[in-house]
């Protein structure tokens, strides 16, 4: 069985493809903030930063 991608997921698929932050999360019917929180995420451990707190991880 397959498992169904989170739609904050194929929200950043769309940003990625050009799509605004609004206007991702207004095709996949969810809230603005939940796409913002998960770019957030997404940046902080691309810097290598905790996403909740924003300490740096060790190595």
């Amino acid at each position: 069985m397959r498992k169904a991608i989170p739609k904050t997921h194929q929200a950043l698929d769309w940003i990625g493809k050009g799509m605004t932050a609004a206007q991702a999360a207004r095709k996949m019917e969810i809230s603005e903030s939940s796409v913002y929180a998960a770019l957030r995420k997404t940046k902080a451990k691309d810097l290598g930063c905790c996403p909740t707190c924003g300490h740096k991880i060790r190595n």
